[in-house]
Protein backbone atom coordinates (compact mmCIF):
# COMPACT_ATOMS: atom_id res chain seq x y z
CA UNK A 1 0.00 0.00 0.00
CA UNK A 2 1.23 3.77 -0.72
CA UNK A 3 1.59 5.80 2.35
CA UNK A 4 -1.54 8.03 2.04
CA UNK A 5 -3.71 4.37 1.25
CA UNK A 6 -2.38 3.26 4.50
CA UNK A 7 -3.37 6.28 6.32
CA UNK A 8 -6.62 6.68 4.85
CA UNK A 9 -7.80 3.05 5.58
CA UNK A 10 -6.33 3.41 9.57
CA UNK A 11 -8.30 6.86 9.62
CA UNK A 12 -11.88 5.03 8.28
CA UNK A 13 -11.47 2.19 11.15
CA UNK A 14 -9.93 -0.57 8.70
CA UNK A 15 -6.57 -2.57 8.68
CA UNK A 16 -4.38 -1.37 5.98
CA UNK A 17 -0.90 -3.77 5.56
CA UNK A 18 0.36 -2.26 9.03
CA UNK A 19 0.06 1.12 11.46
CA UNK A 20 0.83 4.34 9.77
CA UNK A 21 3.72 5.87 11.39
CA UNK A 22 3.76 9.81 11.68
CA UNK A 23 6.26 12.34 12.41
CA UNK A 24 6.94 15.83 11.93
CA UNK A 25 3.74 17.72 13.63
CA UNK A 26 3.78 20.21 16.35
CA UNK A 27 3.73 17.86 19.33
CA UNK A 28 5.26 14.71 16.93
CA UNK A 29 8.42 15.71 16.05
CA UNK A 30 11.77 15.49 17.56
CA UNK A 31 14.06 17.62 20.00
CA UNK A 32 16.92 19.90 18.30
CA UNK A 33 19.46 17.63 20.49
CA UNK A 34 18.10 14.29 20.08
CA UNK A 35 17.65 15.35 16.43
CA UNK A 36 21.31 16.23 16.00
CA UNK A 37 22.36 12.90 17.82
CA UNK A 38 19.90 10.83 15.65
CA UNK A 39 21.76 12.41 12.16
CA UNK A 40 25.07 11.69 13.58
CA UNK A 41 23.95 7.61 14.14
CA UNK A 42 22.40 7.83 10.63
CA UNK A 43 25.09 9.58 9.31
CA UNK A 44 23.34 12.31 7.79
CA UNK A 45 25.07 15.74 7.14
CA UNK A 46 22.49 18.92 7.60
CA UNK A 47 22.02 21.82 9.74
CA UNK A 48 18.30 20.86 11.54
CA UNK A 49 15.96 23.37 10.57
CA UNK A 50 13.73 24.80 13.90
CA UNK A 51 10.19 24.22 13.59
CA UNK A 52 8.88 25.79 16.37
CA UNK A 53 10.98 27.87 18.54
CA UNK A 54 9.22 27.42 21.64
CA UNK A 55 9.80 23.13 22.31
CA UNK A 56 12.68 23.47 19.98
CA UNK A 57 11.82 21.19 17.77
CA UNK A 58 12.92 20.07 14.72
CA UNK A 59 11.46 20.40 10.79
CA UNK A 60 12.14 16.53 10.35
CA UNK A 61 14.24 16.42 6.34
CA UNK A 62 13.20 14.14 3.99
CA UNK A 63 16.50 12.17 4.54
CA UNK A 64 15.28 11.50 8.31
CA UNK A 65 11.04 11.25 7.15
CA UNK A 66 12.83 8.19 4.68
CA UNK A 67 14.90 6.59 7.28
CA UNK A 68 12.41 5.93 9.69
CA UNK A 69 9.49 4.99 6.72
CA UNK A 70 7.21 8.13 8.23
CA UNK A 71 4.29 7.87 6.13
CA UNK A 72 3.22 11.11 6.62
CA UNK A 73 4.38 14.62 5.62
CA UNK A 74 3.14 18.21 6.66
CA UNK A 75 1.83 21.60 5.58
CA UNK A 76 2.90 25.12 7.18
CA UNK A 77 1.74 28.40 6.43
CA UNK A 78 4.66 30.83 6.11
CA UNK A 79 4.78 33.73 8.42
CA UNK A 80 2.80 36.58 8.24
CA UNK A 81 3.76 39.86 6.51
CA UNK A 82 3.99 41.77 9.35
CA UNK A 83 6.38 39.60 11.53
CA UNK A 84 9.32 37.41 11.30
CA UNK A 85 11.11 35.17 13.86
CA UNK A 86 13.87 37.42 15.65
CA UNK A 87 15.81 36.28 18.52
CA UNK A 88 17.32 39.17 20.36
CA UNK A 89 21.34 38.28 21.97
CA UNK A 90 19.73 37.60 25.46
CA UNK A 91 17.55 34.85 24.09
CA UNK A 92 14.57 36.33 24.24
CA UNK A 93 11.38 37.17 21.18
CA UNK A 94 8.12 38.49 20.47
CA UNK A 95 5.82 36.34 18.54
CA UNK A 96 2.84 37.89 16.44
CA UNK A 97 0.65 38.27 19.30
CA UNK A 98 3.20 40.27 21.00
CA UNK A 99 3.93 37.74 24.18
CA UNK A 100 7.46 37.88 24.92
CA UNK A 101 9.33 34.34 25.59
CA UNK A 102 12.64 33.44 26.74
CA UNK A 103 15.10 30.44 25.61
CA UNK A 104 15.82 28.33 28.30
CA UNK A 105 18.16 25.15 28.27
CA UNK A 106 16.23 23.06 26.07
CA UNK A 107 12.54 25.05 25.67
CA UNK A 108 11.56 28.74 26.18
CA UNK A 109 8.70 29.98 28.01
CA UNK A 110 6.22 32.93 28.02
CA UNK A 111 7.45 35.45 30.35
CA UNK A 112 5.91 38.61 28.95
CA UNK A 113 1.55 38.17 28.13
CA UNK A 114 0.37 41.13 26.75
CA UNK A 115 -2.85 41.28 28.20
CA UNK A 116 -1.62 40.13 31.82
CA UNK A 117 -2.87 42.73 34.52
CA UNK A 118 -5.35 44.59 31.92
CA UNK A 119 -8.92 45.19 32.51
CA UNK A 120 -11.64 44.39 30.51
CA UNK A 121 -11.62 47.79 28.40
CA UNK A 122 -8.12 47.59 28.07
CA UNK A 123 -8.54 43.90 26.73
CA UNK A 124 -10.80 45.18 24.43
CA UNK A 125 -8.67 47.85 22.66
CA UNK A 126 -6.11 44.99 21.65
CA UNK A 127 -5.83 44.21 18.24
CA UNK A 128 -5.41 40.88 17.20
CA UNK A 129 -2.77 40.47 13.91
CA UNK A 130 -4.53 39.71 10.47
CA UNK A 131 -5.51 35.75 10.24
CA UNK A 132 -5.91 35.87 6.35
CA UNK A 133 -2.93 38.01 6.09
CA UNK A 134 -2.29 36.34 1.86
CA UNK A 135 1.45 36.40 3.18
CA UNK A 136 0.62 33.61 5.46
CA UNK A 137 -0.97 31.12 2.21
CA UNK A 138 1.21 32.56 -0.49
CA UNK A 139 2.44 29.02 -2.42
CA UNK A 140 0.66 26.50 -0.22
CA UNK A 141 -1.69 25.05 -2.17
CA UNK A 142 0.76 24.51 -5.18
CA UNK A 143 2.99 22.98 -2.41
CA UNK A 144 0.05 20.56 -1.01
CA UNK A 145 -1.12 19.91 -4.89
CA UNK A 146 2.31 19.19 -6.21
CA UNK A 147 3.29 16.71 -3.01
CA UNK A 148 -0.46 15.29 -3.40
CA UNK A 149 0.38 14.70 -6.98
CA UNK A 150 3.87 13.55 -7.08
CA UNK A 151 4.36 11.44 -3.58
CA UNK A 152 2.07 8.51 -2.26
CA UNK A 153 2.33 9.98 1.38
CA UNK A 154 -0.40 11.05 3.69
CA UNK A 155 -0.30 15.09 3.60
CA UNK A 156 -1.23 16.68 7.21
CA UNK A 157 -2.33 20.13 7.91
CA UNK A 158 1.12 20.92 10.51
CA UNK A 159 -0.18 24.07 12.65
CA UNK A 160 -2.49 23.21 16.12
CA UNK A 161 -5.43 25.04 16.07
CA UNK A 162 -6.31 26.13 20.01
CA UNK A 163 -8.41 28.57 22.19
CA UNK A 164 -6.70 28.11 25.84
CA UNK A 165 -3.00 27.99 24.76
CA UNK A 166 -3.54 31.51 22.64
CA UNK A 167 -4.95 32.61 26.07
CA UNK A 168 -2.36 31.68 28.26
CA UNK A 169 0.01 33.43 26.05
CA UNK A 170 -1.77 36.64 26.03
CA UNK A 171 -3.00 36.80 29.56
CA UNK A 172 -0.52 34.81 31.23
CA UNK A 173 -1.79 31.67 32.71
CA UNK A 174 -2.61 32.34 35.81
CA UNK A 175 -4.75 35.46 35.47
CA UNK A 176 -6.41 32.87 32.30
CA UNK A 177 -7.13 30.22 35.12
CA UNK A 178 -8.37 32.87 37.78
CA UNK A 179 -10.92 34.44 35.10
CA UNK A 180 -12.35 30.94 34.38
CA UNK A 181 -12.26 30.25 38.29
CA UNK A 182 -13.80 33.73 39.01
CA UNK A 183 -16.00 33.15 35.59
CA UNK A 184 -15.19 36.83 34.46
CA UNK A 185 -16.16 38.54 31.59
CA UNK A 186 -12.57 38.59 30.40
CA UNK A 187 -12.99 34.90 29.99
CA UNK A 188 -15.81 35.29 27.90
CA UNK A 189 -14.45 38.11 25.63
CA UNK A 190 -10.78 36.99 25.35
CA UNK A 191 -12.12 32.95 24.03
CA UNK A 192 -14.84 34.39 21.84
CA UNK A 193 -12.35 36.63 19.82
CA UNK A 194 -9.88 33.62 19.86
CA UNK A 195 -11.98 31.85 18.53
CA UNK A 196 -13.40 33.91 15.80
CA UNK A 197 -9.47 34.62 14.82
CA UNK A 198 -8.70 30.69 14.94
CA UNK A 199 -11.78 29.65 13.13
CA UNK A 200 -11.05 33.05 10.15
CA UNK A 201 -7.40 31.59 10.02
CA UNK A 202 -7.84 27.64 10.30
CA UNK A 203 -10.67 28.06 7.36
CA UNK A 204 -8.44 30.28 5.27
CA UNK A 205 -5.66 27.28 6.14
CA UNK A 206 -8.00 24.85 4.89
CA UNK A 207 -9.43 26.71 1.67
CA UNK A 208 -5.83 26.39 0.56
CA UNK A 209 -4.95 22.85 1.57
CA UNK A 210 -7.86 20.88 2.75
CA UNK A 211 -8.50 19.40 -0.53
CA UNK A 212 -5.28 17.40 -0.31
CA UNK A 213 -4.71 16.39 3.11
CA UNK A 214 -5.87 13.35 5.28
CA UNK A 215 -6.29 15.13 8.86
CA UNK A 216 -5.71 18.43 10.77
CA UNK A 217 -5.01 19.28 14.13
CA UNK A 218 -6.69 21.51 16.84
CA UNK A 219 -6.25 20.78 20.64
CA UNK A 220 -5.55 22.51 24.14
CA UNK A 221 -4.29 20.76 27.23
CA UNK A 222 -7.13 19.90 28.76
CA UNK A 223 -5.78 17.34 31.42
CA UNK A 224 -3.18 17.58 34.09
CA UNK A 225 -0.67 14.77 35.61
CA UNK A 226 -3.47 13.82 38.38
CA UNK A 227 -6.71 14.81 36.69
CA UNK A 228 -8.34 16.86 34.57
CA UNK A 229 -6.78 20.85 34.12
CA UNK A 230 -10.07 22.39 34.88
CA UNK A 231 -13.56 20.65 36.52
CA UNK A 232 -15.17 18.93 33.68
CA UNK A 233 -18.39 20.88 34.70
CA UNK A 234 -16.60 24.16 34.13
CA UNK A 235 -14.79 22.29 30.72
CA UNK A 236 -18.16 21.44 29.38
CA UNK A 237 -19.55 24.80 30.13
CA UNK A 238 -16.94 27.38 29.05
CA UNK A 239 -14.74 25.41 26.50
CA UNK A 240 -16.70 22.58 24.60
CA UNK A 241 -18.98 24.47 23.06
CA UNK A 242 -16.71 26.88 21.69
CA UNK A 243 -14.31 23.89 20.11
CA UNK A 244 -17.36 22.39 19.00
CA UNK A 245 -18.00 25.41 17.13
CA UNK A 246 -14.39 25.49 15.49
CA UNK A 247 -14.25 21.70 14.64
CA UNK A 248 -18.00 22.22 12.99
CA UNK A 249 -16.23 25.45 10.84
CA UNK A 250 -13.18 23.83 10.10
CA UNK A 251 -14.93 20.64 8.74
CA UNK A 252 -17.14 22.87 6.41
CA UNK A 253 -13.55 23.82 4.31
CA UNK A 254 -12.26 19.93 4.12
CA UNK A 255 -13.68 16.39 4.06
CA UNK A 256 -10.53 16.08 6.33
CA UNK A 257 -10.33 14.12 9.62
CA UNK A 258 -9.59 16.28 12.82
CA UNK A 259 -6.76 14.87 14.65
CA UNK A 260 -6.81 16.47 18.46
CA UNK A 261 -4.36 17.06 20.96
CA UNK A 262 -4.85 17.27 24.68
CA UNK A 263 -1.68 16.13 27.39
CA UNK A 264 -2.51 14.56 30.34
CA UNK A 265 -6.21 12.73 31.91
CA UNK A 266 -8.12 12.76 29.40
CA UNK A 267 -10.77 9.07 29.99
CA UNK A 268 -13.24 11.64 31.38
CA UNK A 269 -13.24 13.88 28.43
CA UNK A 270 -13.62 10.84 25.77
CA UNK A 271 -17.27 11.24 24.95
CA UNK A 272 -17.24 15.20 25.21
CA UNK A 273 -14.44 14.61 22.35
CA UNK A 274 -16.42 12.36 20.32
CA UNK A 275 -19.12 14.59 20.90
CA UNK A 276 -17.21 17.69 19.75
CA UNK A 277 -16.32 15.79 16.49
CA UNK A 278 -12.83 15.07 16.83
CA UNK A 279 -11.82 11.45 14.88
CA UNK A 280 -8.42 10.75 16.55
CA UNK A 281 -7.20 11.78 19.92
CA UNK A 282 -3.40 12.62 20.56
CA UNK A 283 -1.78 11.53 22.81
CA UNK A 284 -3.30 9.25 25.31
CA UNK A 285 -0.56 9.93 27.66
CA UNK A 286 -0.32 6.44 29.08
CA UNK A 287 0.97 7.45 32.36
CA UNK A 288 -1.76 9.83 33.44
CA UNK A 289 -4.62 9.25 35.95
CA UNK A 290 -7.27 7.45 34.10
CA UNK A 291 -5.19 6.61 30.50
CA UNK A 292 -2.89 3.47 32.09
CA UNK A 293 -5.05 1.03 30.05
CA UNK A 294 -5.13 1.10 26.93
CA UNK A 295 -6.74 -1.72 26.02
CA UNK A 296 -9.72 -1.09 27.76
CA UNK A 297 -9.91 2.25 26.33
CA UNK A 298 -9.51 1.08 23.08
CA UNK A 299 -12.47 -1.37 23.45
CA UNK A 300 -14.79 1.26 24.99
CA UNK A 301 -14.18 4.11 22.66
CA UNK A 302 -12.37 2.24 19.44
CA UNK A 303 -15.20 1.91 17.18
CA UNK A 304 -16.07 5.96 17.85
CA UNK A 305 -12.96 7.73 18.10
CA UNK A 306 -9.44 6.86 16.36
CA UNK A 307 -6.14 7.54 18.77
CA UNK A 308 -2.13 8.59 17.86
CA UNK A 309 0.57 7.85 19.68
CA UNK A 310 -0.07 6.30 23.10
CA UNK A 311 3.81 5.63 23.90
CA UNK A 312 5.23 6.25 27.19
CA UNK A 313 7.33 9.10 25.92
CA UNK A 314 7.23 10.72 29.19
CA UNK A 315 8.45 7.43 31.40
CA UNK A 316 10.90 5.44 29.00
CA UNK A 317 11.94 7.21 25.87
CA UNK A 318 15.31 8.05 27.47
CA UNK A 319 15.66 4.71 29.56
CA UNK A 320 16.71 1.34 28.86
CA UNK A 321 16.00 -0.19 25.53
CA UNK A 322 13.80 -3.09 26.60
CA UNK A 323 11.00 -1.37 28.92
CA UNK A 324 10.90 1.07 26.22
CA UNK A 325 10.14 -1.70 23.05
CA UNK A 326 8.04 -4.18 25.67
CA UNK A 327 5.58 -1.18 26.62
CA UNK A 328 5.84 0.10 23.15
CA UNK A 329 4.89 -3.41 21.80
CA UNK A 330 1.65 -3.46 24.04
CA UNK A 331 0.45 -0.22 22.68
CA UNK A 332 0.25 -1.53 19.18
CA UNK A 333 -1.02 -4.52 20.40
CA UNK A 334 -4.14 -2.86 22.36
CA UNK A 335 -4.46 -0.02 20.28
CA UNK A 336 -3.56 -0.95 16.48
CA UNK A 337 -6.18 -4.22 16.11
CA UNK A 338 -9.12 -2.76 13.59
CA UNK A 339 -7.66 -0.24 12.45
CA UNK A 340 -7.91 3.54 14.09
CA UNK A 341 -4.19 3.81 15.32
CA UNK A 342 -1.91 6.20 13.80
CA UNK A 343 1.71 5.47 15.67
CA UNK A 344 3.86 8.09 16.89
CA UNK A 345 6.13 9.23 19.53
CA UNK A 346 2.97 10.12 21.84
CA UNK A 347 4.33 13.47 22.30
CA UNK A 348 7.66 14.95 21.18
CA UNK A 349 10.82 12.93 21.50
CA UNK A 350 12.63 14.86 23.91
CA UNK A 351 16.32 15.72 24.11
CA UNK A 352 17.25 12.75 26.00
CA UNK A 353 16.06 10.40 24.05
CA UNK A 354 19.35 8.31 22.83
CA UNK A 355 19.70 7.48 19.27
CA UNK A 356 19.47 3.61 19.61
CA UNK A 357 16.14 3.94 21.16
CA UNK A 358 14.94 6.49 18.62
CA UNK A 359 15.67 4.16 15.60
CA UNK A 360 14.16 0.99 17.94
CA UNK A 361 11.08 2.69 18.42
CA UNK A 362 10.25 3.38 14.91
CA UNK A 363 11.69 -0.29 13.79
CA UNK A 364 9.64 -1.94 16.46
CA UNK A 365 6.13 -0.58 14.50
CA UNK A 366 7.35 -1.97 11.11
CA UNK A 367 8.18 -4.93 12.42
CA UNK A 368 5.44 -5.69 15.09
CA UNK A 369 2.24 -3.41 13.83
CA UNK A 370 1.56 -5.19 10.79
CA UNK A 371 -2.24 -6.92 9.95
CA UNK A 372 -3.23 -8.91 11.50
CA UNK A 373 -1.81 -7.85 14.64
CA UNK A 374 0.04 -10.89 16.32
CA UNK A 375 -1.31 -10.37 19.86
CA UNK A 376 0.32 -13.78 21.05
CA UNK A 377 3.77 -12.71 19.60
CA UNK A 378 4.19 -9.76 20.85
CA UNK A 379 3.13 -10.98 24.26
CA UNK A 380 6.22 -13.61 24.03
CA UNK A 381 8.09 -10.65 22.70
CA UNK A 382 7.26 -8.51 25.67
CA UNK A 383 8.25 -11.22 28.31
CA UNK A 384 11.55 -11.93 26.29
CA UNK A 385 12.40 -8.61 26.77
CA UNK A 386 11.66 -9.38 30.65
CA UNK A 387 8.65 -6.88 31.85
CA UNK A 388 5.28 -7.44 32.08
CA UNK A 389 4.62 -3.68 32.61
CA UNK A 390 3.00 -3.03 29.13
Amino acid sequence: MTPRERLRKALNHQEPDRVPVDSGGIVSSIHEVAYRNLLGTLGIAEEPVILDPVQRIVLNSEAVLEALQVDTRYLYPNAPSHWEYRERPDGTWTDEFGSGFRRTEFYAECVAPPLAGKSLEEIKRYRFPDPVDPARFRGLEEKARSLYESTGYGLVSGPIICLDYIRWILRGLQESVMDTAEDSPAQDYLLDAILEWQMAFGGALLEEIGEHIEFFWVGDDWGGQGGPFYSPETFRKVFKPRIARLIAHLKTKTEAKCAYHCCGSVRWAMEDMIDMGVDILHPLQPNAAGNEDTGSIKREFGERIGFHGGTNNQGLFHGDRDPLLADTLGRLRDLAPGGGYIFSSGHNIQANMPPGNLLAFFESAREYGRYPVDAARIDREIRRLGTTAA
